[in-house]
């Protein structure tokens, strides 16, 4: 392998790492990343992104400059209010960002994965891959996550972990450095850098063979479902665009009342009948004010009308051939 699929391998890792989206071209170009950038371009996982039309005055260094047109393919007119007319590198008014679900598309197809077995736990940050069955017969649960480092993304991985019951028989990839921060919810997982297991290329994330054991058959679940009330009853758990939230008894028994009320709307006093609770001060949004993920099932599916003092059911497209 050569040293610059090396490099570039590290500068993409580093990119998912960074918290803004996007990358000034000046930085890419004029720096030391300039080859491993040109091979992260080539092999499409870094985009382009908008153009400035406001830069940083290239001569002082301080005032925002105005972009006032493109003098060629490789520079810029910009206006300093300090320095006046100033001629610039295209780059700088470029940016760059990542192609990142076309990233962990490749992701899949490295490890031998179809997109049927993917899902994404946190939007953009925690993804599942996928299950298959090692030689030894015991299934091998696998993830992608980026920052890693910040104690946040650990515990909800380590929480998703727990609940697919994987504890023992996962393999976590990252773009984050490694070992992790101490106290992470991740120590001693089986967390291994993208940089150090294979290099970024054209379709797929090249697996070296000789650090990454053979995967095994592809285990696929049933398709991820959408954003559905379907499994409320049954299963005690809502999904939102694919990702599973579990219910408590009462969130469960609220989501059932409304579900099966026949306009979908009731009082406060009838969810409350229905649930069967024992609370003086018993409302709906406070049984879903726990934590983020179940507040944020609540605002999906639950809204209050204050001019009929009711709450009603928010039917998703998913569900309208059943819910109607």
């Amino acid at each position: 392998m050569s040293q610059p699929q090396v490099d570039a391998t590290a500068l993409f890792c580093r990119l998912l790492e960074r918290a803004k989206p996007e990358v000034n071209g000046q930085s890419l170009h004029a720096g030391d990343d300039a080859i491993a950038a040109a091979h992260l371009l080539r092999e499409r996982v870094l985009v382009h992104g908008a153009l400035l039309d406001w830069v940083t005055c290239p001569e002082c260094g301080v005032q925002t400059a105005r972009v006032v047109q493109d003098k060629s393919k490789e520079t810029i007119a910009l206006l300093c209010p300090e320095c006046g007319d100033v001629e610039a590198s295209r780059h700088l008014r470029e940016t760059y960002k990542i192609a990142l679900q076309k990233f962990v598309s490749n992701l899949l197809n490295g490890l031998g994965f179809s997109a049927n077995g993917m899902k994404p736990i946190v939007p953009d940050l925690i993804w599942r891959l996928g299950s298959t069955e090692a030689k030894r017969g015991k299934a091998v649960t696998w993830y992608f996550a980026r920052r890693l480092i910040r104690p946040e993304v650990a515990s909800r991985l380590r929480e998703q972990i727990g609940l697919d019951r994987s504890v023992q028989s996962c393999v976590i990839l990252t773009s984050s450095e490694t070992p992790l921060p101490p106290g992470s919810a991740l120590t001693e997982f089986d967390v291994r850098p993208l940089f150090t297991v294979g290099r970024v290329g054209q379709n797929t994330f090249e697996f070296f063979h000789n650090r990454q054991a053979d995967p095994g058959p592809q285990i696929l679940d049933e398709a991820a479902p959408g954003t559905t009330l379907r499994y409320v009853k049954g299963q005690g758990k809502a999904f939102i665009d694919g990702t599973e939230y579990p219910l408590d008894p009462t969130q469960k028994n609220i989501l059932l009342a409304l579900i099966d009320d026949h306009d979908h709307e009731m009082e406060n006093d009838a969810i409350k009948t229905a649930c069967g609770s024992q609370a003086q001060r018993f409302s709906p949004s406070k049984a879903f004010d726990k934590n983020e993920a179940t507040q944020h099932v609540y605002r999906t599916f639950v809204i209050y009308q204050r001019d009929d003092e009711n709450y009603r059911l928010i039917i998703p497209e998913d569900d309208r051939d059943w819910l109607h």
